[in-house]
């Protein structure tokens, strides 16, 4: 056996063996944390000796055989044949210790007869080649062994026997009379063996994975284990476990596995309790572990912890008062009976509370053992749930507030908590908050739930489509509501702007203009500003006053749970006053924050807006994977009656790209019914209506529009930016050949609010052009196309300059009917919309080869070609995706097909003349 950085000690133990066989016997006590090889060294040197023609004897102390009556003896005389008195006498000693003290006096002169014999036997057993008595871990050794040990050690001086005893630093009192012993022999050495240098790691590392990668990870590998050998063999050994990675190799970097909390384990077992004891209460109380904690926790003296870590340290298990590696924690953790667990968890969060430590500290150790807290635990737990939910671990902040509900008795408390839980949820998952309305609103109504809660309580049954608990929630609001005249105010917009239904259920307004002294907090100004800045744009229209008090809002709030209903107004307040540009970096850096902190609901919103926000620029793949992303942080359950925002866009974007079967699938999930008692419902129905046109369903369109158009009138949210439905029952009625029809709607549309450069001026202004006569037919389109350029909807634009085309053909402008075709071409290809391309592709081969041989020959879609050019300008992926307003996904997808059609390996191989595309004037 090759022993690494060992040689010194081996050397001088043969010497030791050498002087022993010319009748000056030997004691050796090999010493040093634990780990550090003594049990390999003694093993290593038994088999020399044995080879060298010794006669070798060997035992190992175990705790679990402290007890058990001359154990030790029984292993070092296995290979002995006794002399019948002996083995006798034995039996009988072995007898009586294990009848208990009442045979004491009788046993000690039974054990000191059997002391002497076997003594006699052992020395008599010694021939030419020497004895060698090893005897490891001694500190085990049971009481009637070590007797006999005893009395061997002095009977050693002057026979050929050498005695090498082992034992960890951590058991250094134990035994302390064999001690005194060995110290008085005047042959006595100890050996200490330190962890392994370094090099010396590297060397035990090259055996196991060769040279080249030992010199590589060779000290990866004493960093973890701080040179302990059993350490590092434990860790070579979880390599070795470990599965094979993916593309067939495996890792040669540290992996701390079950074989490293095993040799953890045995480290920590191999010294005293107390070193036991000290482990399991570093583990427990981790950060908040510090030698005097440790000690007022177990009530152990500082010297006795100060002894415990300076072994845990020395076996490298611990730096300070805190272990190495995670993994030696853990593994202490989960080799703590679940009793003695649970008492140090608790006693560890009442000792932290006591001394006053912050509430996440105390309320962790709660939390881990799950028990029904005390009263003083209830308040400890809500604080730090509130901790928690601002530092964005909604996890832990749910865990105390689900404990501390175990802990409240009161019907009112018990209440409280339970709406504190709905909010922590519905920003995790909203689904499973639902079943915890049940029964709020009666406690509301009978006085048990504090009315300052009914607000967010109609919010969520709202949400999960419980109009009539709402309503019986919302009347409950009056004028001597707490704060009534601000939450009045704030409910009545915020119900005006969603669920306008609802809004007749609110009393008036309580007029305070001569209240004195009344002062609404910040928060409740900044809502109620947001939903007023949102309701005048749903109503009339955005106008710059109203674009700078969104934007306003969204530099001045900043991202949290109570202030994300302000934050999506007023990004929605930009997005119908069709200030996409700066909607879209307002949401970006929105979106951006909420996928740091991992809030779903956050991302599902914002990610909803930003889908909604790519439809109207006429991007449908990035609408449809922004929407599909959307239902991917939220399940459709979860999404409640706001399902309808992202389930409109993937209808609407997949009905024009043409998968007509995927827009049918999304529409047979299942919505609330009360989604049709919202503003969601009105997105729906419109895009539910464009599906039937697409398929040539006529009369099921017009209904849904129609219906959509009534309710929005109703409503007082009949805006085309918005929702322009009149445009899409004109389709339906120029469709059915209904030509008055569409010429009232689309007069009806242009009439409406909005800006000049309003998208659905341009798209009402097109159905006008399909029923003018063909002489004024170009010119409405041309002006069409104008204000399409400016509103930047490239699908819109595109569809128009397909129309102009051929309205331009008939009037005989043959070249700009070419030009118009091409460039409605390239839009269709940017923006998605297979329907409109295959249309366009049909038309361009009736121009004839001249026209197909313009076409371009680039194998690159537009799309593509826009982002392979900003990549070889050396943009990052990040910084693609903000210029085109694409997600970070869609990037890598266009770079993927783009480096596969030209054949090259990565961005530095892009052609550096890649120019993007320009869309010309018709």
């Amino acid at each position: 056996m090759i022993l690494i950085e060992r040689q010194e000690e081996m050397s001088a133990l043969h010497d030791l063996l050498s002087e022993s066989r010319c009748g000056n016997g030997q004691v050796a006590l090999v010493h040093g944390a634990a780990g550090n090889g003594k049990s390999e060294l003694l093993y290593a040197f038994a088999e020399e000796a044995c080879t060298a023609g010794s006669l070798v004897l060997g035992a190992v102390g175990r705790e679990e055989e402290r007890d058990v009556p001359l154990g030790l003896v029984r292993q070092l005389s296995r290979d002995l044949l006794l002399p019948e008195p002996l083995s006798t006498r034995m039996a009988l000693l072995e007898s009586s210790l294990s009848v208990g003290p009442a045979a004491h006096q009788v046993s000690l002169a039974l054990q000191a007869r059997v002391a002497h014999d076997l003594c006699r036997t052992l020395l008599l057993a010694a021939g030419a080649g020497g004895l060698l008595i090893s005897v490891d871990d001694i500190q085990h050794a049971d009481s009637a062994s070590l007797g006999c040990l005893l009395h061997l050690v002095p009977h050693t001086r002057s026979a050929p026997v050498m005695l090498v005893f082992s034992r960890p630093d951590s058991a250094r009192h134990c035994p302390p009379q064999l001690s005194a012993e060995l110290l008085r022999h005047p042959r006595y050495r100890r050996f200490r063996l330190a962890s392994l240098s370094p090099r010396g790691t590297t060397a035990l590392v090259e055996q196991a994975l060769g040279a080249e990668e030992a010199q590589i990870f060779g000290p990866a590998y004493h960093s973890a284990s701080g040179g302990n050998p059993l350490l590092i063999r434990a860790l070579l050994g979880d390599r070795r476990d470990r599965p094979v990675d993916r593309d067939g190799t495996q890792s040669a970097m540290p992996f701390m596995g079950e074989q490293f909390g095993q040799a953890v384990l045995a480290c920590v077992r191999r010294g005293e309790r107390q070193v036991l004891r000290v482990a399991r209460a570093m583990a427990v109380l981790d950060e908040c572990a510090s030698p005097a904690r440790i000690g007022r926790l177990l009530r152990m003296s500082p010297a006795e912890v100060a002894e415990a870590l300076r072994h845990l340290t020395a076996a490298r298990l611990v730096e300070g008062h805190l272990f190495r590696h995670s993994a030696a924690r853990s593994a202490v953790l989960d080799d703590t009976p679940s009793d003695v667990l649970r008492e140090l968890r608790l006693d560890s969060a009442e000792l932290l509370h006591h001394e006053g430590a912050p509430a996440p500290a105390v309320a962790r150790h709660l939390v881990e053992e799950g028990h029904p807290p005390q009263r003083w635990a209830v308040a400890v737990l809500t604080d730090a749930s509130e901790h928690a939910r601002q530092c964005g671990d909604l996890a832990f902040a749910l865990q105390c507030l689900e404990l501390a509900l175990t802990g409240c008795e009161d019907m009112r408390e018990r209440a409280v908590m339970t709406m504190m839980i709905i909010r922590v949820e519905w920003l995790l998952n909203p689904s499973t908050a639902a079943p915890r309305l049940a029964g709020l609103t009666d406690a509301l109504l009978a006085g048990i739930l504090p009315v300052q809660l009914a607000v967010p309580l109609f919010r969520s049954l709202l949400w999960h489509g419980r109009p009539s608990e709402a309503a019986r929630v919302i009347r409950e609001l009056g004028p001597d509501t707490p704060g009534s005249h601000g939450l009045l105010s704030e409910s009545r917009e915020w119900l005006r702007n969603r669920y306008p239904a609802m809004l007749t259920l609110l009393p008036p307004v309580p007029d305070c203009s001569g209240a004195h002294g009344i002062r609404e907090p910040a928060a409740s100004k900044s809502a109620l500003l947001a939903e007023t800045v949102f309701g005048s744009t749903l109503r009339g229209g955005g106008d710059e006053s109203s674009v700078r008090s969104a934007e306003q809002l969204l530099r001045s709030c900043h991202l949290d749970d109570s202030n994300l209903c302000s934050l999506e107004s007023a990004l929605l307040a930009l997005v119908y006053a069709e200030r996409l540009d700066r909607a879209s970096v307002w949401s970006g850096k929105l979106l951006q924050e909420a996928t740091v902190r991992r809030v779903p609901t956050w991302q599902a919103k914002l990610t909803a807006i930003r889908a909604e926000l790519a439809l109207r620029q006429g991007d449908l793949n990035e609408a449809y994977a922004l929407a599909r992303s959307a239902m991917t942080h939220l399940s459709p359950r979860s999404w409640g009656v706001g399902v309808g925002a992202p389930l409109s866009v993937l209808v609407l974007a997949a009905t024009a790209m043409g998968a007509d079967d995927v827009a049918e699938e999304h529409l047979r999930h299942s919505v609330p019914d009360a989604i049709f008692q919202s503003r969601y419902g009105l997105q729906y129905l419109y895009a539910r209506g464009h599906h039937h046109l697409a398929a040539g369903r006529l009369h099921m369109a017009l209904e849904d529009f129609l219906r959509c158009g009534d309710q929005a009138r109703a409503w007082d949210m009949d805006l085309p930016a918005i929702l322009p439905w009149r445009s899409g029952a004109a389709a339906a009625h120029l469709r059915l050949g209904q030509r008055d029809q569409v010429r009232r709607l689309a007069e009806a549309e242009l009439a409406r609010p909005g800006s000049a450069k309003s998208r659905n001026r341009g798209v009402a202004l097109c159905l006008l052009a399909e029923i003018a006569e063909p002489h004024r037919r170009a010119s409405l389109l041309l002006e069409a196309v104008g204000i399409l350029r400016l509103a930047g909807d490239r699908l819109e634009l595109a569809r128009a300059l397909a129309a102009l085309s051929s309205a331009q053909r008939a009037t005989g402008e043959a070249e700009q009917a070419r030009r118009a075709l091409y460039q409605a071409l390239q839009l269709a290809d940017l923006c998605g919309a297979q329907r409109l391309q295959r249309s366009l592709l049909h038309r361009s081969s009736e121009e004839g080869p001249a026209f197909a041989a313009a076409l371009p020959k680039d194998p690159l879609s537009a799309a593509e070609r826009r982002v392979a050019s900003l990549a070889a300008l050396g943009n990052s992926n990040r910084e693609i995706s903000d210029q085109l307003c694409i997600t970070v996904s869609t990037v890598e997808q266009h770079l993927t097909r783009v480096y596969r059609k030209l054949n090259v390996a990565s961005r530095a191989d892009l052609p550096s003349e890649l120019p993007t595309l320009a869309v010309g004037s018709a």
